[in-house]
């Protein structure tokens, strides 16, 4: 027992004594080790493991390009040491983030500080660290020396790994197999990476194929690495100058080593290490070019030290990147660093500010965004009410949207109308970002002013994949507008059959009145939407005759509209030709008055009775003369209609102002109708019956003539 204890405690002074050489500010700080229990003391990183973070959300691709970045950046230092730190497990797993998403090299337990030692000296079978990461002349060669290409090799899969977010070989289940896979020469597949993606995912894609290069002679150093990413960095949609091959089409290993490589550029001013110096001397003499110099080892020690953790007195993040830093960055500041802002403690925050980032996340600077971003900014509210992760949405800006929400941007937030960000999305019809919101903790029945889910949105514009998201986080069905409509009534208002077809599978009650009694079928039936009607008057518990508040049925509403292929389903399916509404209207008398003559015709067929009277002592002749559509028998005649509601027992009715219908078309001047009701017998002399020693139709005729 005292003996593991022994040796566990051996094998952690070592990790710390390594961790103690490698301070930097991508290597993760080893502050003591705890005897009871063992293990060692860190400082605490509020991210957790780069794995653990690939595997919670979609990243925006300059975050991805960063960590990149930024991981290439540690292992060049490691590897500048003298003698080089090989790390000899570089994966996700031991590459940790801060609160702010930064870089540190974690994990040196596998660590060998001489390139030239043999594998056996760590394991007895010299097969160590996670296999998907091992390089392919490890698996085949067990005695091999150990080199700086080994994490290359590493870190080619790790570049895999963020770009695509899964993990390497997933679908493999047997080691054996993965080992095999490697030694002949197979990698993992290149991605899809999903787009849209900036264009130097190419670039990037290219160099992650120069790095797993089976031959470990062809691997670059992580000089030339970090020199390539900071690159791609700086300018991830810019085209860059390398071979415009597709990148999605991998080509095996072999071919890759007969193509030439571009050769990394020289730069003047890279120092370079053909001597053994200690870290302290190295440290120096890398310093020795920068401009800001420090007194000696321990004050570049403590400076980088310090450079992890902001001042107690400073309220904003760290801007400057140490000299340390910049001497293992390819040009002597990192282009994702944070930028140096007017501390808001002294100024609030700006209107420069404001403008930055708005103009940030309007032009989808995802980078730019990444740099100015302060804490107490990311729910900052905008001049129209909006909040910064509003008007990332509005503009469909997913990346600064992903960015935002890593940094707690408050999902539930809402706009001057009401609305949250979710709101906008749906109605914006923007589906991956539907997705990034509805990840997080969020209120998905929110309702804006006017009391409008984003079921509601996802409802009107017949968005189906947001609409089985939305219910998938138990969206609810039944919430009401201030019309008292639910999306189920929307969506029948609307035509989206595919959204009524959602929710009905999902229980929704076909039948359920919203307000005025307005069922979803009165929505279908009023808007002329013939596939929703035959679908919901089949449902269970659906009636074709329900009634709104002021007593029209789904075929009152078709004929209103002169939906007549709506109306005729309607009869097809026993709806009632001769129901009354609380004016005493049947569909006929509403079609007559709207001056829909096909639909008038086909319930004249039906059996819809024509000497019917409404509440007002109407028929449907009188409401086809004077009413009409647009008033079309006082102002232009329906005589079609006419023709088919004439009959002698209704020739000569009055309404109630004592007109008959020849009266009504004559003072319209509409001779057609004119004529129609004349040739079925209309008496021309006809006076009002209500005031008596009226104009006749033909008086009102000669009058109109001379006029």
């Amino acid at each position: 027992m005292s003996l593991n204890f022994s040796r566990e405690r051996m094998e952690l002074l070592e990790e710390a004594k390594k961790m103690e050489m490698a301070k930097f500010r991508y290597i993760l700080p080893v502050y003591g080790i705890c005897r009871e229990p063992v293990g060692l003391v860190m400082e605490y990183m509020e991210t957790g493991s780069l794995e653990k973070l690939l595997a919670s959300e979609p990243l925006p691709w300059d975050l991805r390009f960063r960590i990149i970045h930024e991981t290439a950046v540690g292992m060049n230092f490691l590897h500048c040491m003298a003698p080089p730190l090989l790390h000899l497990d570089l994966k996700p797993a031991n590459i940790l983030l801060d609160a702010h998403y930064h870089v540190k090299i974690s994990d040196f337990g596998l660590a060998k500080c001489n390139g030239l030692s043999h594998s056996h000296d760590l394991s007895m079978d010299g097969l160590f660290g996670t296999i998907a990461y091992l390089p392919p002349e490890r698996i085949r060669e067990k005695s091999r020396l150990f080199d700086t290409k080994h994490d290359v090799y590493s870190f080619a899969i790790v570049i895999w790994g963020v770009l695509t977010q899964k993990k390497p070989f997933a679908d493999e289940k047997n080691i054996l197999h993965i080992m095999v896979k490697v030694v002949k020469g197979h990698r993992p597949e290149l991605p899809p990476v999903c787009r849209p993606r900036p264009r130097a995912c190419g670039s990037l894609l290219r160099l992650m194929q120069r790095c797993w290069h089976g031959d470990p002679r062809e691997r670059p150093s992580f000089q030339e690495i970090t020199s390539e990413t900071e690159d791609l960095c700086e300018k991830p949609d810019e085209e860059v100058r390398e071979t415009t091959q597709d990148p999605d089409v991998r080509e095996p290993p072999e071919a890759e080593a007969e193509a030439p490589v571009p050769t990394p550029l020289k730069r003047a001013s890279a120092p370079t290490f053909d001597n053994d110096y200690s870290l302290s001397e190295l440290l120096s003499q890398l310093d020795s070019g920068i401009s800001q110099t420090l007194e000696g080892p321990e004050e570049l020690s403590r400076s980088s030290s310090e450079s992890k953790l902001p001042s107690a007195s400073s309220g904003k993040r760290l801007s400057g990147v140490s000299s340390v830093d910049s001497a293992f960055s390819s040009r002597g500041s990192l282009s994702l660093s944070f930028e140096r802002e007017p501390s808001t403690s002294d100024l609030g925050t700006t209107d420069i500010q404001k403008k930055k980032l708005v103009d940030a996340i309007v032009s989808g600077d995802t980078s730019r965004l990444m740099k100015i971003l302060q804490p107490q900014d990311v729910d900052l509210v905008l001049d129209g009410g909006a909040s910064l992760l509003h008007l990332a949405v509005e503009a469909g800006q997913e990346d600064c949207v992903k960015w935002l929400l890593l940094n707690n941007a408050n999902p539930n937030l809402t706009n001057r109308r009401g609305s949250t960000p979710l709101h906008v999305a749906v109605e914006k019809r923007v589906r991956g970002i539907v997705e990034l919101l509805l990840a997080r903790k969020i209120s998905v029945n929110a309702a804006d002013e006017d009391q409008w889910t984003a079921l509601h949105f996802a409802a009107q514009n017949g968005d189906e994949g947001s609409t089985r998201l939305l219910l998938e986080k138990n969206a609810s069905v039944h919430e009401a507008d201030c019309e008292g409509r639910t999306p189920m009534h929307v969506a029948c208002q609307h035509g989206q059959e595919g959204v009524v077809r959602i929710l009905l599978r999902r229980g929704v009650d076909a039948g359920l009145p919203g307000k005025d009694a307005w069922v979803p079928l009165h929505y279908a039936a009023w808007q002329g939407h013939l596939p929703i009607v035959k679908l919901l008057a089949k449902q269970p518990g659906v009636s074709v005759d329900a009634q709104t508040l002021d007593g029209r049925t789904p075929l009152h509403l078709a004929a209103q509209r002169g939906h007549y292929r709506v109306a005729r389903v309607l009869i097809d399916l026993h709806s009632d030709v001769n129901v009354c509404n609380l004016l005493a209207q049947t569909p006929l008398h509403v079609a007559a008055e709207t001056g829909h003559t096909s639909t008038a015709r086909l319930l004249l067929h039906r059996g819809a009775h024509k000497e019917a009277v409404t509440a007002e002592g109407c028929t449907a002749l009188h409401l086809a003369s004077c009413n009409g559509h647009l008033h079309l028998a006082a102002a232009g005649g329906h005589s079609e209609v006419v023709e088919e509601l004439v009959s002698a027992d209704v020739l000569d009715l009055s309404d109630e102002q004592g007109l008959s219908a020849l009266h009504l078309a004559a003072q319209g001047r509409h001779a057609k109708t004119v004529e129609t009701l004349l040739r079925h017998g209309a008496h021309v002399n006809l006076q009002s019956l209500k005031f008596q020693g009226g104009p006749s139709p033909a008086a009102t005729l000669l009058r109109r003539s001379k006029t």
